[in-house]
């Protein structure tokens, strides 16, 4: 959160502000942010370094050739690298260096310079035509994109026809299924249902996902959450699963999983073992899925079920022209 004067108060992302002036510092302090510094108070390479993989957006109020000198040993790729902004002491200027798309640096550009009275500075060329970028609009909403140079293809050609030429249409699709051949937005809507017996390995359960996956064509990146019965909540080989995929690992009692209303498969031995008759696929189902797009999979001990979830994508007008 970030406070504008005493009333206008914006909700935006986590922000490190570091000032080199003392008229920096007063802007710093228009702006309000709880992570504010000045840079007699601290070593700009160590600031830089605490701060660039944290997430978080990065700003700084002073030269914009200081802000790229002190990044420069840390940018690695636009789908990771954070916001980073740089705002003239007088705060006359907004402009993003790093990031303006999936890091979201030309919309907290643009929210600071209202702010305080500013002019954002955006360059990227889908701005400048006043058009949607792909990657914005898939970091909006919580979208992987499968392949960045076809991220990058589709926004030249799509530049290209906005400039009226039409020979070579851009097209993308929103898919959790794995497409190589077109630029794939993938939503995170997919839930895993994990049973398994005690003392499996966390090899043995990660391969056989992955080869489930795999076989079904489905992206990793589609999916949400991991779950189970309570019973299995300690069970190692499904924490570091979750851990390996760094998604949640939820879980429910028997008596939740059997008040699902869906149709499952049903096993005696797991019903007398777990008061559940399938832990995999009511799992899914009580995670929210409104259908199973991979069945109940067994494996050595191992089960997995796959469901999806419905989401509620609003695709502007603009963007809708190229989807398929």
């Amino acid at each position: 959160m970030i406070n504008i004067g005493k009333s206008d108060i914006i909700y935006l992302m986590h922000v490190h502000i570091i000032s080199f002036t003392q008229a920096g510092v007063s802007l710093s302090e228009r702006i309000c942010c709880d992570s504010s510094v000045f840079i007699h108070d601290t070593n700009l390479s160590d600031w830089v370094k605490s701060h660039f993989c944290s997430g978080n957006a990065l700003v700084f109020i002073g030269a914009a050739g200081i802000a790229v000198r002190a990044i420069a040993p840390f940018v690695r790729d636009k789908t990771t690298d954070p916001a980073v902004l740089v705002i003239d002491e007088k705060g006359r200027f907004v402009i993003p260096i790093l990031s303006g798309h999936i890091g979201g640096a030309n919309e907290l550009a643009r929210k600071i310079a209202l702010a305080i009275g500013a002019v954002p500075v955006i360059t990227t060329a889908s701005d400048v035509n006043n058009l949607t970028a792909i990657d914005e609009f898939a970091s909006k909403n919580n979208l992987a994109i499968n392949d960045m140079k076809l991220a990058k293809d589709f926004a030249a050609k799509r530049l290209s026809v906005n400039a009226g030429d039409t020979r070579q249409k851009p097209c993308f699709t929103v898919s959790v299924y794995i497409k190589n051949d077109i630029l794939s937005l993938i939503p995170k809507c997919v839930v895993l249902g994990i049973g398994c017996k005690k003392g499996k390995s966390a090899g043995e359960l990660e391969n056989f996902v992955k080869e489930t996956l795999k076989m079904h064509k489905i992206d990793y990146r589609s999916l949400e959450s991991i779950n189970s019965v309570n019973q299995k909540k300690d069970e190692k080989a499904i924490i570091l699963l979750a851990n390996s995929f760094e998604l949640p690992f939820v879980t429910f009692s028997a008596e939740e999983l059997n008040q699902i209303p869906q149709k499952v498969s049903h096993s005696d031995f797991v019903e007398k073992t777990l008061g559940t008759d399938n832990v995999c696929e009511r799992s899914v189902f009580k995670a929210g899925a409104s259908e199973l797009i991979v069945p109940k999979t067994a494996k050595d001990g191992m089960t997995l079920a796959i469901g999806i979830k419905k989401i509620d994508l609003k695709i502007p007008d603009e963007l809708k022209t190229f989807l398929i």
